[in-house]
């Protein structure tokens, strides 16, 4: 994404997060809505502005790492990335019991 672009793309979202529009923002995959308490919710998990703004920020980066960083706030906060660590783990003891078995 270019600079000229990745900036328009800030100054959108910003002018979302300022104003009383309430449709869903839609970026990268991910959900922004405006919760009824003031914060936002991103993907279902509440956030604060700030914390938003941090994310989005995160997410428009061009470092892939930072993108991935950023999602993987939304999943820890959403509960989603306890659940893939459960399931993971019960994965895992399932195939040591096996290899064991064997």
């Amino acid at each position: 994404m270019s600079e000229e672009r990745s900036m328009q793309v800030l100054e959108d979202f910003e002018l979302w997060l300022k104003t009383g529009f309430t449709s869903a923002f839609w970026f990268r995959g991910h959900r922004f809505e405006k919760a009824e308490s003031g914060g936002v919710r991103i993907d279902g998990g509440f956030f604060t502005k700030e914390e938003a703004r941090i994310l989005f920020k995160m997410l428009n980066s061009g470092n892939p790492i930072t993108r991935f960083n950023a999602t993987l706030m939304i999943w820890e906060r959403n509960g989603l990335l306890t659940k893939l660590i459960i399931i993971l783990s019960i994965l895992a003891l399932i195939l040591i019991y096996i290899k064991i078995r064997v």
